[in-house]
């Protein structure tokens, strides 16, 4: 919640806060978030941003997920028939929100932040995902309307949910007044940030690092997960330095030759659009959102999945294009930032809204409209 140590719709959600923050200007809506968070004893509100955010207790993950939601869907639903929305907006099904949302009598909308069954069938995952996974098709049937992030997230929905009408809307980044510009180390460095997991590729990178090839390149990874080591593997060039802040990641990416993401499957990496919008080179692979992106031999690689001589050949590709020209990369950089302006994801989501509710834009007189 805003001004809290506990801030952010969600912790994982790095795009919600801003667009949080750009929802400030809009006039129209009357606007509640809902979280639930460990942090909280009680039900917590606090009006900040022209909007409300409520925060709800939530018991350990564990057993919600193995109760499926039940102490939280009576929480969130109690609050909802308080709130009496127009609208209900869910954001993912890995929680108890889908589920909460899809139960709601009136109008819904859900909007995706990972596909857990594409996710699953990717790379292997804790028994607690596989068991989300299991109920998320049940989740997406109860909505007519899904949004998702990219093409590639449309085809899986198609799949998953051949009854919904599916909208693509990105979310964005921010790039900070404050962050540093790009200024590539002296000798190569390549970054990886994310969840040290199988899905995210993780596995195969450290198998391409041992590859002597390489030992020229350092790999500072970023994050934490299953797939976390410790020292500096084989050849010595290798970082593991754990979970790091906002500015600090964005320091690396100031730092790095190029990120490196041979995700296995996914939506619409984050990562990968901070550094794009910073005009940091991607090396990643086709399955995924994030190719919208990354333009092969331009701002980047695009790889085969689980490829790992392909791997290895475009870190030393683009590694040699960074050695000739310390600019490699910037190329559609500002096409990125446009598509990518937290701006842009406010405005689809506010039309969204306008669409669904079957109303024009309000004029300032009337009364706005309640949306959760």
């Amino acid at each position: 919640m805003p001004g809290q140590r506990v801030a952010g719709p969600a912790h994982h959600a790095t795009w919600l806060p801003p667009l949080a923050r750009e929802l400030e200007a809009q006039q129209e809506f009357d606007l509640h978030w809902i979280t639930c968070g460990k942090e909280a004893d009680s039900r917590l509100a606090l009006h900040a941003w022209n909007q409300t955010f409520h925060r709800l207790p939530r018991g350990r993950l564990a057993w919600e997920i193995a109760s499926g939601f039940r102490r939280e869907r009576r929480l969130i639903l109690n609050l909802l028939r308080e709130l009496s929305p127009d609208l209900v907006h869910a954001w993912g099904t890995e929680e108890g929100y889908g589920i909460s949302a899809g139960a709601w009598p009136g109008r819904r909308v859900l909007s995706m932040q990972g596909i857990l069954q594409a996710y699953c069938a990717a790379a292997p995952q804790h028994p607690l995902l596989r068991w989300q996974a299991r109920h998320e098709r049940g989740v997406l049937g109860a909505f007519p309307r899904i949004t998702v992030e990219s093409e590639w997230g449309r085809r899986q929905l198609a799949r998953l949910a051949p009854r919904a009408q599916v909208s693509i809307i990105e979310y964005g980044v921010e790039l900070p007044d404050a962050a540093p510009a790009r200024d590539p180390d002296p000798s190569p460095v390549a970054l990886f940030v994310g969840t040290l997991s199988r899905l995210k590729g993780v596995d195969l990178l450290l198998e391409a690092f041992a590859d002597e090839r390489l030992r020229h390149v350092r790999l500072v990874i970023l994050g934490e997960g299953p797939l976390r080591r410790s020292g500096h593997g084989p050849l010595g060039n290798l970082d593991f330095l754990g979970h790091r802040s906002k500015a600090e990641v964005a320091a690396w990416m100031a730092r790095a030759w190029f990120l490196v993401h041979p995700t296995r499957a996914d939506t619409s990496p984050n990562c990968v659009k901070e550094a794009r919008v910073r005009g940091l080179p991607v090396i990643t692979t086709a399955e995924g959102g994030q190719t919208a992106y990354v333009e092969h031999g331009v701002s980047g690689a695009i790889v085969r999945t689980n490829d790992r001589d392909g791997l290895v050949a475009a870190i030393l590709d683009v590694a040699a294009r960074v050695a000739a020209n310390r600019q490699f990369g910037t190329d559609g950089r500002d096409s990125c930032r446009e598509a990518l302006d937290p701006r842009r994801t406010a405005s689809s989501f506010l039309q969204l809204y306008r669409e669904l509710l079957g109303r024009p834009r309000i004029p300032p007189e009337s009364a706005p409209c309640r949306a959760s």
